[in-house]
């Protein structure tokens, strides 16, 4: 329904339109917080600028926390390879691109909103929710800021969220329009069906031979065998070493203990004194006692003291229970106030009680495991020199197996899908990626290289070569005959359906007369459903069916495969009232309102993409990238 409404703001024209809202809404003022440009720049717009060291420690941020499928530290080089630094750098310039522009319009965010931004956040908060200077230059160092970046990177995230909310505050939905998309949506609609089963229609005759022969001339291309090819393979993985890995019992103790706390010990149990208080000045004039050890007695102002012990759900402040079982928390440290059912809460943790140790005769096999997967990942990668001394050999598929201990795995001739002539499929010739491709480009007798990923490698060898073919009349009658029969029952059905549903229109039938004449039971609803239902298990084409249609009382049939259709019946529809429509149109309001100024953002970002020149400086990119081959 809003679809034209939201393609032509999509459109570049729109952003024009889009300009002169922001500019009538840019009630902030223009601070220049900090320095920008260096002469050096990747990236760079009108002041503001990217530098190879602001990308560089973007990217070293990033990289923190993202690991390769073993568990490791990804590198620069393998960021670069996965084509995440491409995607920093697209990042960048497009941050870039509109702090720049916000720049020009006098509405970036100031001084003032970035200082609150990093004093209300709860990271850099002590445990009694004052701003910790110290805490906030500590956490900045441990994640690889400096904290003229930091703030640039949040002054950046607010001009842009400023940039992104100027649409909802400048649009607004005509009522009508709400309402009637209101009424769309919150339509509900009840339907009964049944389902019209081939078994209880008359038997479609047998099919001739000039049937069959008919069908065989229109469906030779599909009946064309396509060419298939024998394939022997080497695979190998760190599970053909796992046997050869040797895990001594000291191993296994001496795993147990390193990570004993860590993985093989259940949650602790904590003793704390909770202190409630009427407000929070009250409670902060109390914590100079708390922590000085007073007796939860001698807190005259507290409403309520409680000594507990437990666990995490203890504790009802989230913030609170995180501060208190926190691996870092010390015995008498006190955390709050924090508000609680409209009053405030201090706790001072007393004891911790560490919880119970797993025994190592319950682990030590999964230990083992563990040790001997790392284990034969190491001789693994040492084998892999082997198997390229051994192709440099020209040896055989055979002969290397044998040297490297490894099976030689043949396979039946498959298609470049990995199907055979029954419609087999072999796992191994499918998840190896590439693998097909390679065996088709080999001719008969030849080896593929070897290839594969960071923890399996593989080599196939083409056995042989089945030409593709069309197979003669005789070999295919019964699947002809099977199609021709197929074919006919679909026929068959949306003939009866056709009947059914006239029968119904126009009166000489119902829903249940038909059901009873094919042996079918008629199902109903058992509530009304609106368009975007999720609780009933229909398929999504029968929903869309009982919508699709305009009046109560509508039948429509919908095929499922060549042996059942459900013949479906429109049996209420429920449209809002006005005074329910009022209110539904509040939120198609907000609906209608959020949609169209993201479509608006869009087609505005075109506009500004023309506004502000945008320089990248491709050598010093490129240069950049080079560095991270030989810096590693």
């Amino acid at each position: 329904m809003l679809t034209p409404l939201r393609n032509m703001l999509r459109s570049p024209a729109a952003g024009g339109i889009f300009v002169l809202v922001i500019i009538a809404m840019a009630a902030w003022g223009v601070t220049d917080i900090f320095a920008r440009g260096s002469g050096s720049n990747l990236i760079s717009a009108g002041d503001r600028g990217v530098s190879d060291r602001t990308l560089d420690s973007t990217l070293e941020r990033i990289l923190r926390n993202r690991t390769d499928d073993r568990g490791r530290a990804l590198t620069k080089e393998e960021a670069m390879e996965q084509g995440i630094l491409d995607q920093v750098f697209a990042d960048l310039s497009r941050q870039t691109l509109l702090t720049s522009y916000a720049d020009t319009q006098g509405i970036s965010a100031t001084t003032g909103s970035i200082v609150e931004s990093i004093r209300t956040d709860p990271v850099f908060q002590d445990t009694t929710g004052v701003f910790d200077a110290s805490r906030y230059a500590q956490l900045l160092d441990v994640n690889g800021f400096r904290e003229a970046d930091y703030e640039s990177n949040i002054e950046a995230d607010l001009t842009i969220d400023r940039l992104q909310r100027v649409p909802l505050q400048g649009l607004r939905v005509p009522n009508a329009l709400a309402r009637l998309q209101a009424a769309y949506a919150g339509e509900l609609r009840s339907a009964s069906w049944f389902v019209l089963q081939q078994t209880e229609l008359p038997e479609v005759q047998q099919p001739t031979d000039e049937d069959l022969q008919e069908l065989y001339e229109t469906r030779k291309e599909l009946l064309r065998e396509p060419e298939r090819r024998g394939v022997s393979l080497i695979r190998l993985s760190p599970d053909d070493f796992i046997a050869q890995s040797d895990v001594t019992e000291e191993d296994i103790s001496a795993y147990y203990e390193a990570y004993k706390g860590d993985r093989y010990t259940g949650p602790d149990s904590r003793s704390f004194t909770e202190f409630t208080f009427a407000d929070e000045a009250t409670a902060r004039a109390a914590l100079g006692r708390i922590a000085g050890g007073a007796a939860a007695t001698a807190i005259e102002t507290a409403l309520a003291t409680e000594l507990k012990n437990g666990r995490r759900d203890a504790i009802a402040n989230d913030r609170l229970a995180d501060q208190v079982f926190a691996r870092g928390a010390l015995v008498g440290s006190i955390h709050g106030p924090q508000p609680v059912d409209g009053q405030f809460v201090v706790i001072r943790l007393e004891a911790i009680t560490p919880g119970a140790a797993t025994p190592l005769e319950n682990v030590r096999d999964e230990i083992r495991d563990e040790l001997a997967r790392e284990l034969a990942v190491g001789l693994f990668y040492d084998a892999l020199p082997q198997f390229d001394d051994l192709l440099g050999t020209g040896a055989d598929l055979e002969s290397i197996a044998e040297g490297l201990g490894a099976p030689v795995l043949s396979f039946a001739p498959v298609d470049t899908n990995g199907f055979t002539k029954d419609g087999r499929r072999y796992l191994p010739l499918v998840t190896a990626p590439g693998l097909l491709q390679m065996v088709y480009a080999q001719s008969e007798g030849r080896n593929t290289e070897r290839f594969g990923d960071d923890e399996v490698t593989w080599i196939a060898r083409v056995d042989s070569i089945v030409p593709e073919r069309l197979p003669e009349f005789e070999e295919v009658r019964d699947d002809l005959t099977e199609a021709w029969t197929m074919q006919r029952q679909s026929e068959q059905l949306q003939t009866i359906a056709a009947e059914i549903e006239g029968a119904i229109a126009d009166g000489s039938s119902s829903l249940e007369a038909e059901a009873a004449k094919y042996n079918a039971e008629v199902t109903a609803l058992p509530r009304p459903i609106g368009r975007t239902s999720t609780e009933t298990q229909l398929p999504r084409q029968i929903i869309d069916g009982i919508f699709g249609v305009n009046d109560e009382g509508d039948t429509f049939s919908l095929q499922a495969g060549s042996s059942q259709t459900f013949i479906l019946q429109v049996t209420e529809i429920d449209r809002a009232n006005d005074e329910t429509l009022d209110i539904l149109a509040q939120s198609s309001a907000l609906e209608i309102q959020t949609g169209i100024s993201e479509d608006l953002l869009r087609a505005y970002f075109m506009s500004i993409a023309d506004d502000i020149e945008l320089n990248t400086n491709a050598s010093g990119y490129e240069a950049y990238k080079r560095s991270l081959v030989t810096q590693q």
